[in-house]
């Protein structure tokens, strides 16, 4: 197993760390506020508690690498806006990549739910690509040859037009640092549930095929006013001319251009794709049965790890989509536990209205990082 550090915050006792550190990487669960109060009061105590670990960790805030908020708008109409500005005041300018997700549910009927991303002692090496001073965020942020892409929405009156107006404009980001569209290791799109696609768009195939990276694609409840679409991804210098694509067999992942986990040159991390129970011959698993899809997703998981040449040990943060309301979320939760819960790795649950097919109900991403 790779050796870690893991950090609980305040008052917390049981459940997953909050924190998880393996060598200067820092990942964090989807943290939620201890007090209830709606998404601005929820903001600014989740982002209070978060800025307390990372300093007794020895983190500093110029150390974050990304920062992703999910939440639901709660009875005054808090959403993004709020988020932003609340990360404008925690962060000093230029600040991390940053996305705002807006989910069905949260764990604890929570408002919204934070993660991150550091590289401890980081700051000084980190360079940052457009960064907007009122939020404190940046478009593009690279460290040692990494580089993470904030969730990016473009223009169109259709999904089409607008994931080319999302490409062009990561192509840019890519170019800036010095690296294409062939260096993506990881992508992860939200989209409205109307917008789903079963035959990619050109502009999107285009874009995948020049990598072939890790994907997980969720339908969810929001993205930005007027957008349909948004995609974040993390690239890797020179990952063109080194990496290991694994695929499981499934049909779906080639006609989509993706594979189910991704590794560069040997490097320390392994990025699987949103895995399902779906399997070879796109048959589903434990159909509608939230418990059994974390277990099958997870052997998935395993075998697209193991099959990096790294250990299952080394598994350090899973990503849980779930349909349905809290009382799912805690199905997933208990799951999660029951199969993870002496491994020290760190979650994120969010409730989304669908996922690819009706009776997937569990989709789940994964990083694995070896010490």
């Amino acid at each position: 197993m790779s050796k870690r550090t893991v950090v609980q915050g305040e008052g917390q006792s049981d459940g997953p760390p909050e924190l998880v550190i393996v060598g200067d990487r820092v990942v964090s669960s989807g943290l939620v506020s201890d007090r209830p109060g709606g998404l601005e009061s929820e903001t600014h105590r989740i982002f209070q508690l978060t800025l307390s670990m990372l300093r007794d960790a020895g983190i500093t805030p110029g150390d974050v690498v990304r920062t992703r908020a999910w939440y639901v708008e709660d009875e005054a109409g808090a959403g993004e806006t709020e988020i932003r500005d609340t990360h404008g005041v925690v962060f000093d300018h230029p600040g991390p990549a940053f996305s705002a997700v807006k989910v069905s549910s949260l764990p604890n009927n929570a408002a919204v739910a934070i993660e991150l991303e550091a590289i401890k002692g980081g700051a000084d090496r980190i360079k940052r690509f457009d960064s907007d001073e009122m939020s404190s965020t940046s478009v593009a942020v690279m460290c040692d040859g990494e580089l993470w892409v904030s969730g990016t929405t473009g223009f169109g009156s259709d999904v089409a037009e607008q994931i080319g107006s999302i490409t062009g404009a990561i192509g840019q980001s890519l170019s800036e640092f010095g690296m294409s569209p062939a260096d993506v290791v990881s992508t992860r799109h939200f989209l409205l549930p109307d917008a789903q696609f079963k035959t990619p768009p050109d502009q999107w195939a285009a874009f995948m095929s020049q990598a072939i990276p890790t994907s997980a694609g969720v339908a969810v409840e929001g993205v930005g006013e007027g957008s349909l679409f948004m995609l974040e991804c993390e690239a890797v210098q020179d990952a063109a001319k080194g990496r290991k694509n694994l695929r499981s067999g499934r049909s779906y992942e080639v006609d989509h251009n993706y594979c189910r986990s991704v590794r560069v040159n040997g490097r320390d991390v392994t990025y699987v794709a949103g895995s399902t129970s779906t399997v070879v011959g796109e048959t589903v698993r434990s159909e509608f049965d939230v418990a059994g899809q974390v277990v099958d997703t997870l052997e998935t998981i395993r075998s697209s790890i193991e099959g990096q040449e790294m250990e299952w040990a080394d598994l350090v943060k899973v990503r849980t989509y779930v349909v349905g309301g809290p009382e799912k979320l805690a199905e997933a939760a208990a799951a999660l536990d029951e199969q993870l819960g002496d491994m020290d790795v760190a979650v994120t649950l969010v409730g989304v209205p669908t996922l690819a097919r009706p009776e997937v109900v569990v989709e789940i991403e994964a990083t694995a990082i070896a010490d």
